[in-house]
């Protein structure tokens, strides 16, 4: 027994952060049931009571919203739904193999439909624990820099909070979205595009990275014969699962999916920040000020968020050129995109720095010089998500940060701007990586 502890004690003390992160989820999942949760189950159950052909565009009474998320998400929650539905299945297991316990089935038939659609964040979220540890541990070459990352991730409130209590879908597309460009810097380039591809079709927010993904892409130099099997991947995936929703074929029913439901939308409507503590609520009121409010009577919020978006992309664009190591590069690129777009683009929600947390964790560990700046990021980032969570509940949460004319929001914006330039400007100073 000694010499296995001895041999393998780096991969258990991994499993028990894993199992912790995982228990701490798991208590929660029944103790919030309220916001887009309600929501995901009934997309999952209504796409079974109307069929697949009209679940996106037709006139259908929805309780709490629309489905917005693409099809590879309206699958899975019908997925979700259906092993719900048959829920009976565990009581015949255990009567049959006496497994699972008898205690686990009367808490399934009591919350198995909330605990099923929240376990898949839930996962992911270990998911991208590991995926930091292997990264940082692969830069760094220090396991214990690389568990640290792993329990600052798993064992954080906010990841915690937005799976366990929330129960959202952020970690989920980023683990196939993180995961693509991870393969993209080892040269696995058909997996690659086919996860980025995956991501996209679960939920559009990891679009800010398209311009970043192919500049990576194009750096690789692969010839269209090497990356022909992943094309063909795409495009059959594309139509297997478009194909059940699309009622004038699968060309129509893309075209609208992204040109009139998530582009239009986005573009005609919105706030300067629906819920984010950014740049915007230094100057202007969080989910008050639209997107167009001018700066100095001169600039559009969006249009100074379109202007930022670029400039960020330039940024990470000529980080990723000069390292030599490509997946510190991308990992520097995705932080500077995903919380950069956080903080200056319009219509953010509190969540939408997700796509970002995962490289900036890692960064915080591959340069402690950023530890500081990275974990201040963080407690805002709490802040922000807590905040937005019970304000509509809770006047003794919402009161402190909107009193005085937003001056704790004001506040906390200046410092997670600041804290992001400095540790953007430190990344910078690397002249050839690492």
């Amino acid at each position: 027994m000694r010499k296995f502890f001895k041999k393998y004690w780096q991969a258990l003390l991994v499993g028990l952060v894993l199992v912790f992160g995982f228990t701490l989820r798991i208590v929660l999942v029944h103790k919030v049931i309220v916001g887009d949760i309600m929501a995901y189950l009934e997309w999952g159950e209504k796409i079974w009571v109307w069929g697949t052909k009209t679940y996106f565009f037709g006139e259908h009474m929805w309780v709490y919203s629309p489905p917005n998320y693409p099809p590879i998400a309206a699958l899975l929650f019908a997925g979700l739904d259906w092993l719900w539905q048959h829920k009976y299945v565990t009581a015949q297991l255990h009567n049959l193999i006496k497994f699972p316990p008898a205690v686990f089935i009367i808490y399934f038939y009591k919350y198995g439909q909330i605990l099923l659609y929240k376990l898949v964040p839930i996962l992911c979220d270990l998911g991208l624990g590991i995926i930091a540890f292997k990264v940082t541990k692969s830069l760094t070459k220090n396991y214990w820099r690389a568990f640290g990352a792993l329990t600052f991730f798993v064992l954080n409130p906010i990841t915690i909070f937005i799976s366990g209590a929330w129960g959202q879908t952020d970690s989920l597309v980023a683990v196939f979205g993180f995961l693509s460009f991870v393969l993209l810097a080892t040269g696995r380039l058909n997996l690659s595009m086919f996860l980025f591809f995956v991501g996209m079709y679960i939920k559009p927010s990891w679009g800010i990275f398209i311009p970043f993904y192919l500049y990576a892409f194009y750096l690789k130099k692969p010839s269209l014969k090497s990356i022909l099997p992943g094309i063909i991947a795409v495009l059959i995936t594309l139509f297997i699962v478009s194909a059940p929703f699309a009622e004038k074929g699968v060309i129509h029913f893309t075209k609208a999916m992204w040109i009139d439901k998530y582009i239009i939308p986005v573009k005609s409507v919105g706030k300067a920040s629906v819920s984010a503590f950014n740049f915007h609520t230094i100057f202007l009121k969080v989910d008050r000020s639209l997107f167009n409010t001018k700066y100095l009577g001169i600039i559009p919020a969006d249009k100074l968020g379109l202007i930022s978006f670029f400039v960020l992309n330039f940024i990470a664009f000529k980080f990723l050129k000069r390292q030599k190591n490509f997946l510190w590069g991308v990992t520097v690129g995705m932080f500077i995109l995903g919380i950069g777009s956080f903080l200056f683009m319009s219509n953010m929600l509190e969540r939408y720095f997700f796509p970002g947390l995962t490289p900036l964790i890692i960064i915080m560990f591959t340069d402690f010089k950023t530890l500081v700046y990275g974990t201040v990021i963080n407690l805002i980032f709490l802040a922000n998500v807590i905040w937005a969570f019970y304000r509509r509940g809770s006047d003794e949460i919402d009161h402190p940060f909107t009193g005085n004319n937003f001056l704790l929001i004001r506040v906390l914006s200046v410092v997670i701007v600041y804290s992001f330039a400095k540790i953007t400007s430190k990344m910078l100073q690397f002249k050839r990586g690492r």
